[in-house]
């Protein structure tokens, strides 16, 4: 997507990013869905998109460092469970977009396990003196994850500042090679579950533009969902859309996540 200013005003949108991260943890593990700042609406042209990385170099933790060895590494599913897993895409996979995502990931689910249910997934926002950055861009990471908190997923994500005992580990770099300006690195184990996943957001667009707090809010969206184990999205709309502007998930967004993590991780060839 062209890179073009943002004609939302900052200051109104930053200051109600702000107080939604508050609230959010206040309300910590609620299932409501969190009210969008105003001038903040979904729309294509809310912000200027900023492309991410593809879904990120899929590292497996069983040793490899290649993508192709870290799909061979994934344990497929068994036949009877493949069976009823496809059927069940078949079923309920229309208004999302997990077809896609399974065409274009060697058909393999990755996600966090079932047994995340009972302890939250930590994800650590640290503050890197890099050029560009502001403090402000960890109110905008934590708006998008009380977004995806809302979504009724069977894990929580809970912000912390340390990366002791982290899960996922968001920093922050002037800028990203390939014409990107988000990136995640995702590590699973053998079954199909997520072990670790590290964010990088660039606080500058590939063309040298500083990152606006609202393309920040989209980028973030974004790679969290990368980080969730969500892939690309064909719809511009989409927060996973790779030229992404959202700043808020679509329902689209919504229905691939619960469908994704009604079914089991692993292969499907």
């Amino acid at each position: 997507m062209a890179q073009r200013e943002s004609r939302s005003p900052i200051v109104p949108i930053v200051a109600l990013l702000l107080l939604a991260v508050v609230a959010g943890d206040l309300a910590r593990r609620a299932v409501l869905r969190p009210a969008a700042p105003p001038g903040a609406a979904p729309s294509p042209r809310a912000a200027p998109g900023v492309p991410d990385s593809a879904p990120g170099r899929m590292i497996a933790a069983a040793g490899a460092g290649s993508l192709a060895a870290a799909v061979a590494v994934t344990a497929p599913l068994d036949a009877a469970t493949r069976t009823a897993v496809l059927q069940r895409i078949e079923r309920d996979g229309a208004d999302t977009y997990l077809p896609a995502m399974l065409a274009s990931g060697d058909s393999t689910l990755h996600r966090w396990g079932d047994d995340r249910r009972s302890r939250p997934v930590r994800v650590a926002v640290l503050r890197d003196a890099v050029p560009g950055f502001h403090d402000m861009f960890v109110a905008n990471v934590g708006w998008a994850i009380t977004q995806w908190n809302a979504v009724g997923l069977p894990i929580y994500l809970e912000q912390v500042a340390d990366t002791a005992g982290a899960d996922i580990v968001l920093t922050w770099a002037d800028r990203l090679d390939s014409n990107r300006a988000g990136r995640a690195d995702v590590t699973w184990e053998r079954g199909g579950s997520f072990v670790h996943v590290h964010i990088t957001l660039a606080t500058h667009a590939p063309d040298g533009r500083q990152v606006s707090p609202p393309e920040m809010v989209a980028l973030a969206l974004h790679e969290l969902g990368h980080a969730l184990g969500l892939g690309h999205s064909p719809v511009a709309a989409d927060a996973l859309h790779p030229e992404t502007s959202a700043l808020d998930l679509t329902a689209r967004d919504r229905r691939t996540a619960l469908l994704l993590y009604a079914l089991p991780p692993g292969s499907l060839r």
